[in-house]
């Protein structure tokens, strides 16, 4: 894309600096374009109501709107060079290029990001951490917080400190019923709600029969 619109932007400047004067109005290529806008126009609007629930209807929707204003705009330069000034349909291809050069690499930028698994703003790791702080008075620390893309929407993961005593079946409905909070948030694909009881992580070296020594004893 970014290629074919570098030719057009080098094809037009050479046209300009050596003045190819092209007046002539092609009706049947306007025609053309004109119903290509229309059924881009109803693949926008169809594509604008689903583009919140998937990532690749978005992207569809970000093309259609790219190209009605192409369309459009090239339309208008097309008919201003034969009518008006012929400098305005090489001009305006100039600008054309550019913006889908520029677009498109915004568009690409950002995608990578989420691909990449780029971190969640800060404001939504907040959000985060009071959701888990205030959630259960058993839960006496947050260890760590995490949250990244995957796609549009992000893979959560908590890491919580309780008790040592405290009871396994206690821990894990706790644990569930955070994550399953988490899930609920806008944007949030998936969460994963890690418990301890310390924040070291230090492995612990004893044997059974120490722990049985110890409790005899």
């Amino acid at each position: 894309m970014a290629s074919v619109n570098l030719v057009v932007i080098v094809e037009s400047i050479r046209a300009i600096m050596s003045q190819e004067k092209d007046t002539g109005f092609h009706l049947q290529a306007i025609i053309a374009v004109a119903a290509a806008l229309g059924v881009k126009f109803a693949l926008f609007l169809y594509c604008y109501a689903l583009r919140s629930k998937s990532s690749q209807v978005e992207v569809l929707w970000e093309d259609h709107r790219n190209d009605l204003f192409i369309n459009g705009f090239g339309i208008l330069m097309s008919a201003g060079g034969s009518k008006l000034a012929w400098w305005l349909d090489p001009t305006g291809a100039i600008f054309i290029g550019a913006g889908v050069i520029i677009a498109w690499g915004t568009t690409i930028y950002e995608q990578f990001g989420y691909l990449a698994g780029k971190s969640a703003p800060h404001e939504f790791l907040q959000l985060i951490i009071y959701k888990a702080m205030t959630f259960s008075e058993e839960i006496d620390k947050i260890d760590t917080v995490r949250a990244y893309h995957s796609g549009p929407d992000y893979v959560v993961e908590v890491d919580i400190v309780m008790g040592a005593t405290t009871p396994l079946w206690k821990a894990h409905d706790i644990s569930q019923q955070l994550q399953d909070k988490i899930e609920v948030l806008p944007n949030v694909e998936r969460a994963f709600v890690h418990v301890d009881y310390e924040t070291t992580h230090t492995p612990w070296t004893g044997t059974p029969k120490d722990d049985v020594g110890e409790k005899r004893s």
